[in-house]
């Protein structure tokens, strides 16, 4: 499943044509997932509760952490600003940020604006020099259930950038009792992201 998510989001950063001169350090989820209790076949063992991803262009930070805690998905987006000059955005609406919830087809499952009002006036965001700011998200436990099996990658990114996250949605895996499993991915999108 993680070959098909990797392989969509490469070829939606390809068709937007925006993959940009940016080096970036890429950040990703990997764990190690040893088995309990003895016998054969198969157990349901919990996997990480928590993924993150990084990368870095022009001296801004850009860092995304999905968590899963008591039935609720948790985002927060940082992103932070090494250099010794302020880094600013111009908005074409009130609108500084976004988060996108997607299955394995790339299918947007939530949107954090989805409902929410913005003025439709010109605005800007400011990253102070050697600042950072944080955007967080909650998908509430009884809007996440109706969901939560389909959904495989959360996106963010500052509107109006060329640069887009994205992390994996932590997941439930199944491994044999008789031996270790390694689950690892990466996961890394680029280019403008509209309303999909």
């Amino acid at each position: 499943m993680r070959k098909k998510v990797f392989g969509v989001l490469i070829g939606c950063a390809l068709l937007l044509g925006q993959c940009g001169t940016a080096s970036a350090d890429i950040g990703g989820e990997i764990g190690v997932y040893v088995p309990v209790g003895g016998g054969g076949g198969y157990s349901r063992t919990r996997g990480s509760d928590e993924s993150f991803a990084s990368f870095s262009v022009d001296k801004l930070v850009h860092e995304l952490t999905v968590q899963k805690k008591s039935g609720r998905l948790l985002m927060e987006f940082r992103v932070s600003n090494g250099s010794d000059a302020p880094y600013t955005v111009e908005h074409q609406t009130g609108q500084a940020y976004e988060f996108l919830v997607l299955d394995k087809r790339g299918k947007v499952l939530w949107r954090w604006s989805e409902g929410v009002a913005f003025t439709q006036a010109l605005t800007s965001s400011t990253i102070e020099a050697h600042g950072e700011v944080v955007y967080k998200a909650e998908i509430a436990r009884k809007d996440f259930k109706k969901f939560k099996d389909d959904a495989v990658v959360v996106m963010a990114y500052i509107v109006d950038t060329p640069y887009t996250l994205s992390a994996a949605v932590p997941e439930t895996v199944e491994t044999s009792s008789s031996g270790a499993a390694v689950f690892g991915a990466i996961v890394l999108g680029s280019g403008p992201i509209g309303r999909w």
